[in-house]
């Protein structure tokens, strides 16, 4: 019971976040009453919801945005780790990289998208790409940030208590000291990757929720746009919260 309700406790303010939602699109339908085609009422985004997805191209659309954000993810997360230790632990390597970082960080992924059709065409890697832009910064900057805050007397307690090579020290006591900061980077990107989604499936996608949308948008079914939005919005959440929970259970600190 006791478990029960500290997963209520937790469900319990998104569920009222979205209720109140529904609440205020309902109430501003009553009062201004638009048009179907530029605001539907809850009830009506919620029948193309069960539509979409009872003929299954919800699901084929959800599998496709995930798929795309999780290898552009697993792509940047291989680069940008050890990019940011090497950037956290090497000065001098610090010095030569960190402008080139901050010169590219501040370009949009919305940016890339011209350059992405160039040079890799219309297909999957295009859109990859563009995630793999959006996701990388985030994930290099906390594994920077991760090995800059660790406390110098956990380096001095490392080195007297046996690491007594700089690879040995890194193992023991840089990597899990640095870990939850690159855990907080990992869960960021992948939101920052998530949001991405649309923009990159404008690059003449075939699925995907970001196609979704923007079909919905070509066509003028607005209800489409949202039902495409509320996805991706439940989906966000609920990845956050497996983020959380990772964060929770893996103390790597006192590893």
């Amino acid at each position: 019971m006791a478990y029960l309700r500290h997963r209520l406790r937790g469900i319990g303010p998104y569920f009222i976040a979205g209720l109140s939602i529904i609440f205020v699109w309902q109430a501003v339908v009553e009062l201004l009453h638009p048009s179907s085609a530029i605001l539907p009422t809850p009830a009506a985004t919620a029948e193309t919801l069960w539509t979409l997805t009872k003929s299954g191209e919800l699901i084929t659309d959800i599998y496709a945005s995930l798929s795309r954000v999780l290898s552009a993810w697993l792509l940047a997360a291989i680069i940008a780790i050890p990019l940011g230790l090497l950037q956290g632990t090497n000065r001098r390597f610090e010095r030569v990289f960190e402008p080139v970082v901050e010169l590219f960080r501040p370009i949009s992924p919305l940016a890339w998208i011209p350059l992405a059709i160039l040079w890799f065409g219309i297909g999957e890697s295009g859109k990859i790409f563009v995630i793999f832009i959006a996701t990388f910064f985030p994930i290099l900057l906390n594994t920077v940030s991760g090995v800059k805050s660790i406390d110098p007397v956990m380096i001095r307690a490392g080195r007297i208590l046996g690491c007594d090579t700089s690879l040995k020290l890194f193992i023991k006591v840089i990597l899990p000291a640095a870990m939850p900061t690159i855990l907080v980077g990992l869960r960021i990107a992948f939101g920052t990757g998530w949001a991405a989604i649309i923009a990159a499936e404008l690059v003449a996608a075939r699925d995907g929720l970001g196609f979704l949308i923007s079909n919905g948008m070509e066509i003028l079914r607005s209800d489409m746009v949202l039902a495409g939005m509320v996805v991706i919005g439940v989906l966000g959440v609920l990845i956050d919260s497996v983020f959380r929970v990772i964060g929770k259970k893996v103390n790597w600190g006192a590893q």
